[in-house]
């Protein structure tokens, strides 16, 4: 009968858990609804200024310690 009353217990806590977290949701989505979706393509052209920037950096990385692959071995080459 324990077993019952525990999985009843884990039931009742879940459904508390989700109606919280849906509740919290409903309100951020309310609170959030002036802002308009804004251009979708900023976040392409991030993305693709980061990946370029990187590169960069990388490539300076590499030049400037040629031999380190990144492996991880005590000795170059």
């Amino acid at each position: 009968m324990t077993v019952v009353w525990t999985v009843i217990a884990v039931v009742v806590v879940i459904a508390a858990l989700l109606t919280v977290l849906e509740v919290q949701n409903r309100r951020r989505r309310r609170a959030l609804d002036h802002l308009d979706a804004g251009d979708p393509a900023a976040g392409g052209r991030a993305r693709a200024d980061a990946e370029a920037a990187h590169a960069v950096t990388e490539g300076l990385a590499k030049s400037a310690h040629p031999g380190v692959t990144g492996a991880g071995g005590a000795f170059p080459g």
